[in-house]
């Protein structure tokens, strides 16, 4: 797609467009990793829609920027519908699906933001940030990836998973995204959107706290929030209730 965006679709139904979080990248046009096209067939059996996974370029441009990052997509959204369609943004793909429906409202019809918020915490942006850094010295971040994304007992098995695994840097759009993260901040901005907005987060979630995801869907007109009591930024994922939060928000007809 354009600006080294890519695609792929699985499912039947209206369109849902799917941002992933953060990654190690993939160009969908050469591969869809297991774990993409596990997510991507679960969800658009879940909600009987054909889910169009875009991820961002693997080698994007210099100097890229969270607003540069949503015009792409929304370029992109353009030639491939014509028409607003319903986005979810998932973590990282939450912040780009936000600054999507400020800039170009247009392309967005419904918008769901998953563990996402109008900027990251200062802690979180801090471990990511280092996570960059040590992935590209060679060296492990199990220990502060599994910290950012669980606790208790998944973050003891996030941690002797990522252990084993073999490290290596994150392509250069993921590290752009991390990078351009930094300085994000549209919480001043949340008064713009006029499309239905549904916020789903974690209260154990250390990279986007529930104080930011309440603070969000505070500022966006006529909100919906769903706060998971209990669950952290990878746990609110596979909670039951989020998906049916989901269901029921894209199922209501809109304005």
């Amino acid at each position: 797609m354009n600006d080294g965006l890519s695609a792929v679709a699985v499912g039947e139904g209206p369109p849902l467009v799917a941002l992933p979080g953060l990654g190690q990248g993939a160009d969908l046009s050469v591969r869809v990793p297991r774990t993409a096209a596990w997510s991507t067939t679960a969800l658009a059996s879940g909600f009987k829609r054909t889910v169009h996974l875009i991820h961002r370029p693997v080698r994007p441009a210099p100097g890229m920027t969270i607003a540069r990052l949503a015009g792409w997509h929304a370029t992109a959204l353009r030639e491939r519908f014509g028409e607003p369609v319903d986005v979810m943004g998932t973590s990282g793909g939450g912040i780009t699906a936000l600054q999507l429906a400020l800039d170009h409202p247009r392309t967005v019809r419904r918008l769901v933001l998953c563990i996402a918020a109008s900027r990251v915490g200062k802690h979180g942006l801090r471990d990511l940030l280092r996570m960059v850094e040590l992935e590209r010295e060679g060296r492990s971040t199990a220990r502060i990836g599994s910290r950012l994304i669980a606790h208790g007992p998944l973050r003891l098995l996030l941690l002797a998973a990522f252990g084993l695994s073999r490290s290596r840097p994150r392509a250069p759009g993921e590290a752009a995204l991390v990078e351009a993260a930094q300085t994000w901040d549209v919480t001043g901005r949340l008064g713009e959107i006029g499309a239905p907005v549904l916020v789903v987060g974690g209260t154990r979630d250390r990279l986007v706290p529930p104080d930011l995801v309440r603070a969000t869907a505070s500022g966006i007109p006529d909100a919906r929030l769903v706060l998971l009591p209990g669950r952290g930024h990878a746990t609110a994922l596979f909670d039951p209730r989020m998906k049916s939060a989901i269901s029921a928000f894209l199922a209501e007809p809109t304005r």
